[in-house]
């Protein structure tokens, strides 16, 4: 009876020494595989919002300036001594000199790298900084087909947006916004901004709190990179092309989080969203290693192993061992049996 006791009180422990730590281990698994997404979700809600504001900032800042009645009149001066003097004269570098100043404040002031007065007839009358296609004409001159050229087209009806390029006489990616002129209701040209890719990436660079693995990510409609990969020594700016079913679900409109393979075909944590500016279509994501988001889980699972692989021992050892007091028990009783047998026979004759 006592033997029996203490077997049900020994398996009771070992289902007590197993099913405890299982039931733990699950409810610890599931909370720190939330705590990896939603902050996950966290950085991105936020990021999301920076790069909102940077990017509709710049909208409204090329809004108000191409409304302010000053610039109207630098349109106005500008048109007169080029199309009356040209370019070289001392006319239009007289009128130059007056807004010279006042568009250095706003391309230091702000971060720009450029500010540009393009009349309706395409001639690049003005630039703070001069360039190739300052003084040239964007409809017709050998710059028709750049960048520049298209958001200029659009910034005539409205205000728009230009993806980034690389441009050279700055060594950088740059992007443009542009906005059309009026002196009453009289169509003068577009103002445009060029805005230097450095103030986004600066904002993709802040990986506190995001690990070894963890990064930010901007992908365009065309499927390229608007960043820098942490990962590459060269640059993936433009030049990486990044097709995962986070950016086809983000694409799609979705806002969410998954597991799954990344650009590089590791497993990641992804938490992606659309950018939702009206004036561009790109997505952002925020991902990390699933190696790195889930080391402590791995951590557990190998003590967990390396104790399960020690009590499965020990108990298997105790259990050889019983079994061979067993079997040593059961050949000492036959072994008694038989002389006994024996003893028996020889009494009888």
């Amino acid at each position: 009876m006592a033997k029996k006791i203490f077997y049900v009180f020994l398996i009771a422990l070992f289902t007590f020494l197993i099913i405890v730590p299982f039931v733990s281990y699950n409810a610890y698994k599931t909370a720190v595989k939330e705590k990896a997404f939603n902050h996950l979700i966290t950085v991105r809600d936020l990021l999301k919002l920076q790069i909102w504001n940077y990017f509709n900032e710049r909208y409204g800042d090329i809004d108000v300036l191409s409304r302010n009645p000053v610039i109207a009149q630098g349109f106005t001066r500008l048109s007169n001594a080029v199309h009356t003097f040209g370019h070289e004269s001392s006319q239009f570098s007289t009128v130059v000199d007056l807004y010279q100043p006042l568009m250095e404040y706003y391309v230091f002031d702000y971060g720009y790298v450029n500010i540009f007065f393009i009349d309706k007839d395409g001639d690049v009358m003005f630039s703070a900084i001069k360039e190739d296609f300052t003084g040239t004409n964007l409809l017709t001159g050998t710059y028709k087909h750049n960048n520049i050229a298209r958001v200029f087209k659009q910034g005539l009806m409205e205000v728009n947006f230009e993806d980034y390029t690389w441009n050279g006489a700055v060594s950088e990616f740059t992007s443009y916004f542009a906005a059309p002129v009026f002196e009453a209701n009289e169509l003068l040209g577009a103002l445009i901004i060029e805005i230097p890719f450095s103030h986004l990436d600066s904002m993709l660079t802040q990986r506190t709190g995001l690990g070894k693995t963890g990064e930010m990510y901007l992908v365009g409609d065309d499927g390229f990179m608007r960043s820098n990969s942490r990962f590459s020594v060269k640059p993936t700016m433009l030049q990486k092309e990044v097709d995962t079913k986070a950016t086809r679900e983000a694409f799609e409109g979705y806002v969410g989080t998954m597991l799954m393979k990344d650009y590089r075909g590791v497993s990641v944590l992804s938490a992606y969203t659309p950018l939702n500016l009206n004036f561009m279509n790109w997505v952002l994501l925020v991902e990390m290693d699933e190696a790195e988001a889930f080391a402590s889980i791995y951590s557990v699972e190998l003590k967990l192993t390396v104790i399960a692989s020690i009590i499965g021992f020990i108990a298997i050892s105790y259990l050889y061992l019983e079994f061979k007091k067993e079997k040593k028990r059961i050949a000492y009783d036959d072994s008694e049996d038989s002389e006994s047998e024996e003893d028996s026979d020889t009494e009888s004759a």
